[in-house]
């Protein structure tokens, strides 16, 4: 099953919305947008009531991290990679994805855009995370590296279920792949996975990664990522290999390693979008939007009017 990508309610929508109300060259703060007897609802108007709510602060936010970063990251992402993603998202919703795009207040224009805007944003993180790779930094890494070992695995979703297919699969004689195969609710059974890979949840690998060549686990209890609920694994480690004493062998991995951890750390993210805004001089110069910046510690995230 593709991965889904959650589209972002309304941010775009309303983005694209003050974007022509506020930057359009052609308008001004009394261009009426809606007209009635007696009165009229202008540019102004509007701005003034969408500045305040929710929507309205993350629209300016995604405003000003799309107008940063492509300025500084525009040649880096092409739009034959967006319309790739794009599609990629319209073979995952199927037939949902027109509904999708339309709850979430969005047109395939929008959405395109914010896969843009993200994109642009991993492009400037990645690029930061490569430069956290230091011989250094993989020797750090290499110290709680563990290399790739080969388990069986089960997966249940009922504990009683679980604890009654540990005893089968403990009892002399037993056949644990035929049983994993009988019983498990995944129809692979079969892994190999070191301590960087997710495929598996933390706890299960742990699990493993303490067992010797054929040994097997209690039940070990996770929680499904995606329905929040408890799940039930039994492992069993079929082949692992001792741990190569020069870090010089995994290099390779480790890099993989520390990148995908930078780029999976929100920490590090804001910090890589707070240089881009730092480098683009960004100022709020209306206190309403005072705080959208915020996360990023910049110097400007609380600062507005003040340097006019």
């Amino acid at each position: 099953m593709k991965k889904q990508t959650k589209l972002y309610t309304g941010v775009i929508t309303l983005m694209s919305i003050l974007t022509l109300a506020a930057c359009s060259q052609e308008a001004s703060p009394k261009d009426k947008l809606v007209t009635m007897k007696g009165d009229a609802i202008t540019v102004s108007d509007f701005y003034k009531q969408a500045k305040d709510t929710t929507a309205g602060q993350q629209a300016m936010l995604t405003l000003v991290l799309d107008r940063v970063f492509e300025d500084q990251f525009g040649d880096k992402v092409s739009d034959k990679e967006v319309t790739t993603a794009y599609n990629e998202q319209v073979d995952a919703y199927g037939s949902n994805f027109s509904a999708a795009l339309t709850s979430a207040g969005m047109t395939e224009e929008t959405y395109k855009q914010q896969i843009r805007v993200e994109k642009l944003i991993e492009y400037a993180v990645e690029q930061a995370a490569k430069k956290e790779v230091t011989d250094e930094s993989l020797q750090k890494a290499y110290e709680t590296y563990t290399p790739e070992i080969s388990a069986q695995v089960i997966k249940l979703d009922d504990e009683e279920k679980a604890k009654s297919t540990l005893e089968q699969v403990k009892a002399e004689g037993a056949d644990f792949a035929k049983i994993a195969k009988e019983n498990s609710t995944e129809e692979t059974v079969d892994y190999k996975f070191d301590s960087s890979d997710n495929t598996l949840p933390t706890e299960v690998r742990d699990a493993a990664f303490k067992l010797k060549e054929g040994e097997i686990s209690e039940v070990v209890q996770s929680t499904d990522i995606t329905t929040y609920q408890p799940t039930y694994y039994i492992v069993k480690t079929t082949k692992k290999e001792a741990k190569n004493p020069d870090w010089k062998t995994y290099k390779k991995r480790l890099t993989e390693t520390i990148l995908n951890e930078k780029k999976a750390d929100s920490s590090f993210q804001n910090k890589v979008i707070a240089a881009a805004l730092e480098k683009a001089n960004v100022k709020i110069k209306d206190q309403s939007f005072s705080n959208i910046l915020s996360n990023y510690n910049t110097t400007e995230s609380s600062s507005s009017s003040s340097d006019k």
